[in-house]
């Protein structure tokens, strides 16, 4: 059983990075314990984390989402999947995972997070061991956005 501190962590991250960097209010739907990572969009962005805790951060998000986004970090529209595209996807991934293991650390769990890979993708499957959730986010219409987490005992 995870510390359900760890969930809340997550969210509170989440929302205020989305505040901040969107000006947007996430709505979050009920977590969700799976057995698989099947992201329903195709644009990925997979931010690992080691330390007391371990596992992965999985961020799904679909092209007119992503594009959306995109748009409001850069302040104008933006409307091409291109490598400028996704590297503003992964450092939304970034600022938020960091956000999280600040918030994690406060509870009393160090961990450092990889940089972000980005993937594009139909029908993608991600293996990861331990236990994971599935949160899903409505940034711009509801369940927009996936975020798993996959968590495992650290160190």
């Amino acid at each position: 059983m995870v510390d359900v501190r760890i969930i809340n962590a997550v969210l509170s991250s989440a929302q205020v990075t989305y505040e901040t960097v969107l000006q947007l209010e996430a709505q979050f739907g009920k977590p969700q314990a799976i057995k698989d990572i099947m992201p329903r969009y195709n644009i990925v962005t997979v931010i690992g984390f080691v330390g007391d805790i371990e596992g992965n951060f999985v961020y799904s998000f679909s092209e007119e989402t992503a594009l959306a986004i995109v748009s409001r970090m850069m302040g104008m529209d933006y409307n091409t999947i291109d490598e400028l595209s996704l590297s503003a996807i992964g450092e939304l991934g970034n600022m938020t995972s960091g956000s999280i293991a600040m918030n994690l650390e406060k509870l009393g769990y160090k961990i450092d997070i990889t940089p972000p890979t980005v993937i594009t993708g139909k029908e993608m499957k991600i293996t990861a061991e331990g236990l994971i959730i599935r949160l899903p986010v409505g940034l711009f219409s509801p369940e927009d956005v996936e975020l798993h987490i996959a968590i495992r005992s650290g160190k």
